[in-house]
């Protein structure tokens, strides 16, 4: 269990430079390129504003963002706060969603506005979440719909108390193992009952069974380093309801094995799967690690170079028809979710589903280029034990007249 990452930040408002420092943030947490967008927007932004009540349903955040720098030109205090978490722990607890983060901090919203002098039904707010590599996080802006001056300072031990409560509600589970720990630790001190008790769990399959589980579960995610363009994902969403179309006129299972007898469908898949690999530096990197990997294993078995080129040469052809592949399947389990999607939310749907897709390829072709690195690491050790047997053989042979009996010294 890490610390979770809790900045609180309160601006003075008389200042002339607290003004410029809120006039650009909306924008910024709206459409950062980290922001995980909503459903039905472009946006990332959502939070509760008694005069724009449906904000994650809003085209535009620009009435959002005159109505803050309004605030701030009529030295309205606004807060601004951050929630951050390192990756490992944020995908464990299920912080990879925007959903998770808004549930966080709205069970806190009473506490906030009681630490903060302001009446609960008078705090509003907006915020958006920050699927960065190594720190997803929240970050929001707080303020009260009441529009007389108040007194901007918020006490250190009124912090303090706000990131216990965070912390407490994220680590809650790992929390109370910690403390059942504790006190179950002063009877395990007696008669060497811990090392007992560790040679029993070590003896339990189910116990093993359970932590190996949990270590695949974390590892089966991973966040992108950096997230594709917005306008690259509007032409692959493009692409996809293209797809969509063609597949409504095809009969039988919708797999990429089983649509080789409409080649122009398959046609259009690979094209997609090319451009989802263009359009990403961290997908093109993941690939050329898995392409590399399956030609360093063929390299072993030839010595001749003309042969070993030819060799490689046919081994990065498999190894992207194999990759085309693996998206294929990907794209259609996606079509396959929203083939029966209602024609009015299509282009919504599909904008803000592309996200999820690209992520879940990046994450296919992460561990797969993964698997292939390990199997190329056992190749190369068994490789270089069967070499060195192989080495002792013929210095035995050169050494078979020799009076020394310690060959191996010398090899």
């Amino acid at each position: 269990m890490n610390n979770l990452i809790f900045i609180f930040q309160a601006f003075n408002p008389n200042k002339r430079t607290t003004f410029f420092r809120h006039k650009s943030y909306t924008n910024y947490l709206a459409h950062s390129e980290f922001a995980i967008k909503n459903k039905n927007s472009e946006h990332g932004l959502f939070g509760k504003i008694k005069e724009f009540p449906d904000i994650e349903n809003m085209k535009s955040i620009e009435p959002i963002n005159q109505h803050i720098i309004k605030l701030a030109d009529n030295k309205i205090p606004i807060y601004r706060c951050i929630l951050s978490l390192d990756e490992y722990d944020a995908i464990r607890l299920g912080y990879d969603t925007q959903e998770k983060w808004k549930e966080l901090f709205e069970s806190k919203l009473a506490s906030f506005a009681k630490k903060l002098n302001i009446k609960y039904e008078d705090l509003q707010y907006c915020g958006a979440v920050h699927l960065e590599e190594g720190h997803p996080h929240l970050q929001i802006m707080l303020w009260s719909k009441q529009k007389e001056k108040k007194n901007y300072f918020v006490k250190y031990s009124h912090v303090n108390k706000m990131r216990d409560e965070f912390t407490n509600a994220v680590f809650k589970e790992d929390l109370i193992e910690l403390y059942k720990e504790k006190d179950s630790a002063k009877g395990m001190i007696k008669d060497n009952y811990l090392t007992k008790k560790l040679q029993k769990f070590a003896q339990d399959k189910q116990f093993i069974k359970d932590i190996l589980q949990y270590e695949k579960d974390y590892a089966n995610k991973k966040i992108i380093k950096r997230p594709i363009k917005d306008k690259d994902i509007k032409n692959i969403a493009s692409d996809l309801i293209k797809i969509k179309q063609l597949l409504q006129q095809t009969k039988g299972s919708i797999k990429y094995q089983y649509l080789k007898k409409y080649p122009d469908i398959v046609k259009e898949i690979d094209n997609l799967s090319k451009k989802i690999i263009d359009s990403s530096l961290d997908i093109q990197e993941q690939v050329d690690k898995y392409i590399l990997a399956k030609q360093k294993i063929i390299s072993f078995k030839y010595s001749n170079d003309k042969k070993m080129e030819d060799s490689q040469n046919l081994e990065k052809k498999k190894a992207e028809e194999e990759i085309l592949k693996i998206l294929g399947n990907q794209i259609l389990n996606f079509e396959r979710a929203l083939l029966n999607q209602k024609e009015e939310y299509l282009k919504n749907s599909y904008y803000y589903e592309t996200e999820n897709l690209i992520w879940k390829i990046f994450n296919n072709i992460y561990f797969s280029s993964r698997q292939e690195e390990k199997y190329l690491k056992r190749f190369e050790i068994k490789y270089k034990k069967q070499l060195s047997k192989q080495a002792k053989k013929d210095k035995a042979i050169n050494k078979s007249n020799a009076s020394s009996f310690h060959w191996e010294d010398s090899i």
